[in-house]
């Protein structure tokens, strides 16, 4: 075997040629001299981040890094700036919301709009997880964007269900209503809220009539905004569900609110204003703000 020879000796190559004409080889130069000082300048930097920033795990816990910096810290020095800025640039529209009725800020475009928009984040933080963004109600819980009002549309009624929260109470089992007439009536309710397209068997009603839902209820079924009744001619449901029919039959036999009774229905709204959530003029903007979802009685 003949021996290998380089044919290009001071070239400073590894001698690996890749064609038979020795034209397309490896050579063995150093990088450029930018690439290498790229190279130092970035390894430093990575060195000098490393110290200054919260970095990699010191002993048991990160290094907090000679700043002091964290994104928690920078975050809450923006959040300050924003209300600094948003106190100085708003202050007046501010302290008109604090001093003027419901009725007023309402009847008036600039406040009305300002409290509108500034209450969608308030209402997105303390109210959608129930209510659902838009008001539309998630399961379980009353839709807002209707006319269909529990304990009523007005805006002093809707800042009293905010400021002091709601609990629902219906007795289980009224007069001792047994589970085949609690059925009945379910099913009589359930026709009476189709409307026209509804078929009460008018005979059943002789069971609402005689088992004390009127006192809620009242004798036309429209409700009592005073006691939080609901409306049964609507067929608009507080507990909705797919088999309507077995709910309205579990809220009558266990009725809403009943603490020793594990099948109750369940219908409590926190009090805002006895909580440090949200201050007085945050109520004040979410009332406008729910009265125009679109069923606040309209103010004149």
């Amino acid at each position: 075997m003949s021996e290998h020879k380089n044919p290009f000796p001071g070239e400073n190559n590894t001698g690996h040629f890749w064609d038979e004409e020795n034209d397309i080889r490896e050579l063995s130069n150093r990088p450029p001299r930018w690439y290498m000082l790229s190279l130092y300048i970035g390894t430093l930097a990575i060195v000098i981040y490393t110290l200054y920033y919260p970095a990699i795990p010191w002993f048991g816990e990160h290094n907090k890094g000679f700043a002091n910096w964290t994104q928690i810290s920078e975050m809450n020095e923006s959040v300050a700036q924003l209300e600094a800025y948003r106190e100085k640039r708003f202050a007046d529209t501010e302290k008109a919301i604090a001093e003027k009725s419901l009725e007023e800020i309402v009847l008036d475009n600039e406040l009305r709009t300002y409290a509108i928009k500034t209450a969608k984040v308030l209402f997105g933080d303390n109210c959608a997880a129930c209510h659902g963004a838009a008001g539309q109600g998630n399961v379980g819980f009353p839709v807002l964007a209707d006319d269909d009002w529990l304990y009523g549309g007005k805006l002093a009624q809707i800042s009293t269900t905010i400021t002091n929260g709601r609990k629902g109470n219906m007795p289980a089992r009224m007069l001792g209503i047994s589970d085949a007439d609690a059925s009945t009536l379910a099913t009589f309710l359930i026709e009476t809220g189709k409307g026209k397209n509804g078929n009460p068997d008018l005979a059943s009603k002789v069971l609402y009539m005689s088992k004390g839902c009127i006192a809620c209820h009242g004798p036309d079924m429209k409700g009592n905004q005073l006691l939080g009744g609901a409306n049964l001619t609507d067929g608009i449901y507080r507990f909705k569900a797919d088999d309507q029919h077995a709910s309205v039959v579990r809220t009558i036999l266990h009725g809403v609110g009943q603490v020793n009774d594990p099948l109750t229905q369940d219908a409590v709204m926190p009090a805002f204003g006895h909580s440090s959530v949200i201050d007085a003029i945050q109520i004040k903007k979410l009332t406008v703000y729910v009265h125009q979802l679109g069923g606040g009685v309209a103010v004149k």
